[in-house]
């Protein structure tokens, strides 16, 4: 089966977004998460953010963000867009 690469843009359902980044890293795919709203400061969000942090790590789920001064890699808005041409999949919460 071919690798996939699938895009998990953050809007308002936050943590939502994050434990989905994380949990399509079974599926062996390529997973790309997009931050384009600044970050909620709440524990659920934080957490499920943390996870992302370790599938980074491994190498496994690249994050992006067209919020400047989050720490993250930023884009612009242009580039997220071309970005996802790319990606067979793009799912937003």
């Amino acid at each position: 089966m071919d690798k996939k690469k699938i895009a998990v843009i953050v809007r308002d359902r936050q943590s939502e977004a994050f434990r989905m980044g994380v949990g399509l890293t079974v599926l062996d795919d390529t997973i790309d998460v997009f931050i384009t709203r600044p970050l909620k400061d709440d524990k659920e969000t934080l957490a499920q953010l943390e996870g992302v942090k370790e599938m980074m790590e491994l190498g496994i789920v690249n994050l992006f963000t067209t919020v400047e001064g989050t720490g993250f890699e930023f884009i612009t808005a242009n580039d997220m867009a071309g970005r996802l041409l790319e990606h067979d999949s793009i799912l937003p919460y």
